[in-house]
């Protein structure tokens, strides 16, 4: 459940909480309100009563006539009911001369909630007497329908009123929320690009105080770190030159050194074994074998330069080296099925740029062999625009096991990533288990 969604609960569950809080006061004053109109309409009836009965000529005459007290100009008193009995209990006067329609306005279930908090409403009787003799009696019937469809009236505007209230809240907090919440939304997304290697994403100026702090920090933590990656592209950038270097002069020194001693014994081992045939049979067995071993040594250092320093890659260019390597590759690897296409490169490549595309073409092929048991392999190598800058994209694709990236172990992938981001590129890899793995990597042409 989001944090906006939670709030507009909390909030949605405190409003109908005070609704209904609300209503149960609104019912509560309902019936106290009620009660006390009933109770003072029955006294000031009463009073009026014992008023007329004083100034009344008639009860003299020891009768009880219909209009003896003109009962029914008190029909505005509609919370009560008066009736005036005779002797014999016959109603003569009464102020209901009709059932008022606006008592059946309350439902049942609202007056039967009131009834049930209010004391038995019991009626007033006062009996009429002139001289010991009863002339009639006058009742006085509470009759709060009418009270109670007043109120029910009062608690229907109420609940509306509320009602409006509650939804006109409800909305502007979700405004309020939504608007409030809106800068978390551009936190993702900016978390989002930086997830995915966009090093230029800034978070804007917020206005809420609360925020603007976060911005601030979180645009000088992404400078940071994006002035520390380029210091560190910048250093692998030097080590990878510098063991370039260090290969160079390795390869030099084995091709001019070893390589000519190398060469000088498997020369004089020819020289020996020439003289062995005629003079010195003896020596022919270990002149050959040092005329052999000369030779395997030589091939040993012929394959340490290639690997050290591809001769190829400065002589003829990257596109050569590559098909001069996926070509040895292929001899050796005769069960796999190598499919290659490798654009033509027209411009002249930096070294550094060059042996990188190399290098990363070597590791792959080197991991396929190891570890892949793959039975075919597609290397493309093409120009592709990105970032509004041209590169060259290579593509390794295998339909081997497949490996799980949490699990890699070793400096080889690590590696190769260094290498290509070294040279502000991309590399990403794709891989699933039993699926094979595709390698990504992209090399700016220019700096």
């Amino acid at each position: 459940m989001t944090l906006k969604l939670r709030l507009n609960l909390i909030i949605t569950l405190l409003l109908l909480a005070i609704m209904f809080a609300g209503t149960l006061m609104s019912i509560n004053n309902a019936r106290q309100n009620t009660e006390a109109e009933v109770k003072s309409a029955e006294k000031l009836v009463l009073y009026l009563f014992d008023t007329a009965i004083l100034n009344n000529d008639k009860l003299t005459q020891k009768q009880i006539e219909k209009h003896t007290f003109n009962l029914q100009h008190l029909q505005h008193m509609r919370h009560i009911k008066i009736e005036l009995t005779n002797e014999y209990g016959d109603v003569v006067d009464s102020n209901h001369l009709s059932k008022n329609e606006a008592t059946d306005e309350a439902p049942r279930w609202f007056k039967a909630l009131l009834n049930r908090f209010t004391p038995p409403w019991s009626p007033s009787i006062r009996t009429l007497e002139y001289q010991g003799k009863v002339l009639g009696k006058l009742i006085i019937t509470p009759d709060p329908d009418y009270e109670y469809a007043e109120k029910w009236k009062q608690l229907i505007e109420l609940l509306t009123l509320i009602g409006v209230f509650f939804v006109l809240v409800n909305l502007s907090v979700i405004w309020a929320v939504a608007q409030a919440l809106k800068p978390t939304e551009r936190i993702l997304s900016a978390l989002n690009a930086l997830e995915e290697g966009k090093l230029d994403t800034r978070l804007p100026q917020f206005n809420a105080p609360e925020l603007a702090p976060i911005g601030d920090k979180f645009n000088h933590m992404i400078a940071k770190l994006e002035l520390s990656i380029r210091q560190n592209h910048k250093l692998t950038h030097e080590l990878i030159s510098l063991q370039e270097q260090e290969r160079k002069s390795l390869a030099r020194d084995l091709h001019d050194e070893f390589g000519q001693c190398l060469t000088a014994i498997n020369t004089d081992a020819s020289i020996i074994l020439k003289a062995s045939e005629k003079k010195y049979p003896e020596l022919r067995e270990s002149a050959l074998a040092i005329s052999q071993l000369s030779r395997h040594l030589t091939d040993m250092v012929t394959g340490l330069l290639q690997q050290l320093r591809p001769g190829l890659l400065e002589e003829l260019g990257l596109q050569a080296a590559l098909d001069d390597l996926v070509s040895t590759w292929k001899s050796r690897h005769k069960e796999v099925k190598c499919k290659v296409s490798i654009t033509p490169i027209q411009e002249t490549l930096e070294e550094a740029k060059g042996i990188t595309l190399y290098r990363l073409t070597q590791e792959c092929l080197t991991n396929i062999t190891k570890h892949s048991n793959a039975t075919a392999v597609n290397i493309q190598l093409f120009y592709k625009r990105k970032n509004q800058q041209e590169g060259l994209q290579l593509i390794i694709k295998d339909n081997g096991q497949g490996f799980n990236l949490n699990n890699t172990i070793g400096f080889g992938l690590p590696g190769m990533r260094e290498r290509a981001e070294g040279l502000n590129g991309d590399f990403y890899i794709n891989t699933t288990l039993g699926e094979g793995t595709e390698i990504n990597a992209w090399i700016p042409i220019k700096s």
